[in-house]
C-alpha cells in the first residue's frame, strides 16, 4: 500500500510539472508572439516612432529625414493638426455633401450590393461622417493619396469588409483615376 501512494504521488507530481511546463510554454508563446510583431511591423514601428517624437520636446535637427519625419510631414499636409488626435473618441455628425459616390456612379460596386434597389427607402444614411472630438478630419484627398501610395502596393486582407473597404477606396479614387483590382487580372488569364 505505501509503496503505491508513493508512486501515485510521484506520478502526480510529474504530471502537474508537465502541465506546469505546458503552461509556461503556452505564455511564453503568447508573449512573444505578441512583442515580436510590434518591432516587426513597419507601419505600428513609424506610428509608434511619431507619437514619441511629437510628444517629446523639439530636439536638433538632422539632415537626413527619418521615417518619422516622413509620416509626420505627410500628415501634416494632409491637414491634421500637429497636436494630437485621437481619431477613436468622437462622434457621428451630419454630412450635407455627402455621398461622395453612389451605385449609379461606381462600377467597383457590384449589382446585389445596391440598397437602394434592394428596398432601402432613404438615403439618409449615407449622409454621416465621424467627427474626432478634439480634432478635424480632412475631406478625403483622392489625387493627394495617389501620390502618397505611388510606387507602393496596396492589399486587403480580409473577409467581405475588406471587400466593401477596397470597392469604396476604388469608388472613391475613381474621381481621378482609373484603378484596377490585382484579383481581376488573374481571374481573366487563361490556364
Amino acid at each position: 500500500m505505501k509503496g503505491n501512494s508513493g508512486r501515485e504521488l510521484q506520478n502526480g507530481s510529474k504530471t502537474s510539472l508537465r502541465k506546469t511546463s505546458r503552461i509556461v510554454l503556452l505564455l511564453t508563446a503568447t508573449l512573444l508572439l505578441t512583442i515580436i510583431p510590434l518591432y516587426l511591423f513597419p507601419l505600428l514601428a513609424t506610428s509608434l516612432a511619431w507619437r514619441s517624437q511629437s510628444s517629446s520636446s523639439s530636439s536638433s535637427s538632422s539632415s537626413s529625414s527619418s521615417s518619422s519625419d516622413m509620416a509626420r510631414d505627410s500628415i501634416a499636409g494632409l491637414g491634421v493638426a500637429q497636436h494630437s488626435c485621437d481619431i477613436f473618441r468622437g462622434e457621428w455628425v451630419p454630412n450635407p455633401n455627402a455621398p461622395y459616390y453612389t451605385n449609379e456612379s461606381c462600377r467597383a460596386i457590384q449589382e446585389h450590393q445596391n440598397c437602394m434597389k434592394f428596398g432601402r427607402p432613404d438615403t439618409g444614411f449615407m449622409k454621416w461622417r465621424w467627427k474626432p472630438t478634439h480634432c478635424e478630419l480632412p475631406v478625403f484627398n483622392p489625387a493627394q493619396f495617389l501620390e502618397l501610395v505611388r510606387g507602393k502596393s496596396l492589399a486587403f486582407v480580409s473577409d467581405s469588409l475588406g471587400r466593401n473597404q477596397m470597392q469604396s477606396l476604388i469608388c472613391l479614387l475613381l474621381r481621378v483615376s482609373c484603378p484596377f483590382p490585382v484579383f481581376v487580372l488573374f481571374s481573366l488569364v487563361s490556364p
